[in-house]
Order: C-alpha cells, then structure tokens, then sequence
C-alpha cells in the first residue's frame, strides 16, 4: 500500500513550483520522505518542491507532475540530485516512491530510539542518502511514538471526565469542561504536528 495517492488532477503548468499547492494536498502537508508535517517543522516554508527523478538527468520529466513530490528542505537537501546507477539499480537499491509503496513498512526498520535503519538495500540507500538518521528527524519519531502511546489513554480520559461532568454538579462542570477541553486540544495538536 502507498504512502501517499495521487488525487489532485493539475493543469499542464510550465514551472514547476506552480504545482506545490496540488503537492500539499497529494502529501498531506507531510514530507514525502521523513514524513514530518508542515506543523512540526513551522509551516510550508519549510518545504520545497522535489524532482523525484532528478532534473539534471531526467530533464524531460522536470514539470512532469507523477514527478514531482512535497518534501522538507533537509530531506531534499540531502537527496538533491542523488539517483543510483543502473549498478546500484540492479542491486535493488536505490530510492523507494512512496506513491508506489509505504517505504517504512517495506525497507525500513524504525528503533525505539527514533533511528531507523534499512531492512532492504532500497532503504539502506534510502537512510544514507537522504540521512533519514539525522537526529531531528529522529527525536521526532520518538515524539511521534510516544503520542501514539498517549492519544489513547488521553482520549480514554477526556472520556471519563466527560462521564463525570454529566454527574457533577453546575459548580464542578466548568472545572471539567475547561479539563475536557485542554485534553481535546493536546490530542487535536498531536495528530497535527505527527501527522496521526
């Protein structure tokens, strides 16, 4: 199963930056390589229009939109032109399309630490040029893991507070729905900055 769909439907544009508004949407305002959100890392500054295939030896595919993919700065930064021999490609290594397949269920292992290291030579390849093992995008993994714990025991709480406050009296339900709220508002930020 694919990380990401295509679903946007854009014009034939003759730049291609003008395709990043249909980029967010295909990528969920998530990088297509870390995964990290626009959220977490202060908003769609801090991402930039990627050439899957690298302009400088696919020039013909430089406005082609399949093309094309919404990644962070650092991500497309470290990948850049990068792209394996037709050697390495054989090798079965080189750069797995998250539009084709989910790279971390297939040729990655995420650690406990954040780190991740490549289950295939397709994601050794992957880890090492795009340096997915840098320590940003390590301690988010471990934040993002970490909310994957929490969402389901706040959720749980808001719950109880909320069984609660339908048994309280008037002077206690505004002390429970401000607890309520504050729960709902921590939950409602995680999914946004993890992309849950």
């Amino acid at each position: 199963m694919a990380l990401f769909s295509r679903r946007e439907n854009p014009p034939t544009l003759g730049n291609s930056r003008q395709y990043r508004p249909f980029l967010r949407v295909d990528f969920q305002r998530r990088c297509a390589y870390c995964e990290r959100p626009e959220e977490y890392l202060g908003g769609e500054e801090a991402f930039d229009v990627e050439h899957f295939r690298p302009r400088s030896k696919f020039p013909a595919l430089d406005c082609v939109y399949t093309n094309l993919y919404y990644a962070c700065r650092g991500c497309n930064g470290h990948k850049w032109e990068t792209w394996p021999s037709d050697v390495q490609s054989a090798q079965g290594k080189g750069f797995a399309d998250p539009c084709q397949e989910d790279p971390y269920l297939h040729h990655l292992v995420e650690n406990e630490d954040g780190s991740v290291n490549g289950a295939t030579p397709c994601g050794t390849y992957r880890t090492a040029h795009i340096r997915l093992h840098r320590s940003d995008v390590n301690r988010w993994r471990r934040l993002r893991a970490q909310a994957l714990v929490d969402l389901p025991i706040l959720t749980a709480v808001a719950g109880s507070l909320e069984l609660l406050r339908s048994a309280a009296s008037e002077s206690e339900r505004e002390g429970l729905e401000a607890r309520i709220e504050a729960i709902r508002r921590r939950i409602d930020d995680s999914k946004l900055r993890f992309g849950i």
